[in-house]
Order: structure tokens, then C-alpha cells, then sequence
């Protein structure tokens, strides 16, 4: 009997983290698509918005929020790395944009908050590596 309730509680669990993790994921891709429609296909939305719109995702994001106050990152920062970016991987693949896909994910912005110095051609081909371009 215990054991049953305990099965029930911990798959009710799982349900509950899924339907929390689906939902922000699909906040996430949405947040992704309307960018890109919006800078590189309408062209609609400026360079400093997306840079503005990518910096308060992650502000407000749970994980990523972590990586921005270790690494103390700035609005500035992400310019340089988006510039750095664009110059070598101006191109979209179906629903992905390296500029910026690649702010969305905690492995792609790690590394690119650990290696800002860098030059821009090493960055951006692991960026291409990472989303498989």
C-alpha cells in the first residue's frame, strides 16, 4: 500500500518537472524564432534590441542566470561576442542563427563567456560544431 502511494507521489512528480521543463522550453523557442524572424528575416528589430531581448532572457532565466553573474557578464559582452559571431556565421539553417541560438543554451553560452577574448573564427566554428551546422 505505501508503496503505491509512493510510486503514484514520485510519477505525479515526474509529470509536474516535464510539464515545467516543456514549458520552458517552449518559451525559450519562442523567444529564439521571434528574434530571428524579427532581425534576420523582416528585418525589423535592431542589432541593440535582440542584444537587449538575449541579455534580459538570461537575467531572468534559471539556469542561465547562474552563468551571467559567474562569469559577470554585461550587455557589453554580449555585443562583442554577437559581433564576433555575425562576422562569420551570417546565415540561418532552418529555425537556427548562430548570433543567436547560440545565448539560449547553457553549454553554447559557457563557452562563450569563457572564451570572449578569443579570436572571432575559433569561436564561431564551435558554435557551428555545437548546433551542427
Amino acid at each position: 500500500m505505501i508503496a503505491n502511494i509512493i510510486s503514484y507521489a514520485l510519477l505525479i512528480g515526474l509529470i509536474v518537472f516535464f510539464f515545467v521543463a516543456m514549458r520552458r522550453i517552449l518559451k525559450r523557442d519562442n523567444v529564439i524564432n521571434e528574434l530571428i524572424l524579427g532581425f534576420y528575416d523582416y528585418q525589423t528589430i535592431s542589432k541593440e534590441e535582440v542584444i537587449s531581448r538575449m541579455y534580459q532572457y538570461a537575467c531572468k532565466d534559471f539556469r542561465l542566470k547562474g552563468l551571467i553573474q559567474k562569469y559577470n557578464a554585461t550587455e557589453d559582452d554580449y555585443t562583442v561576442i554577437f559581433d564576433k559571431l555575425i562576422y562569420w556565421a551570417n546565415f540561418k539553417k532552418r529555425k537556427r542563427y548562430i548570433p543567436i541560438n547560440s545565448f539560449f543554451f547553457y553549454g553554447s553560452l559557457k563557452y562563450l563567456l569563457q572564451h570572449k577574448d578569443d579570436e572571432a573564427k575559433p569561436i564561431t566554428m564551435k558554435m557551428m560544431n555545437y548546433f551542427h551546422f
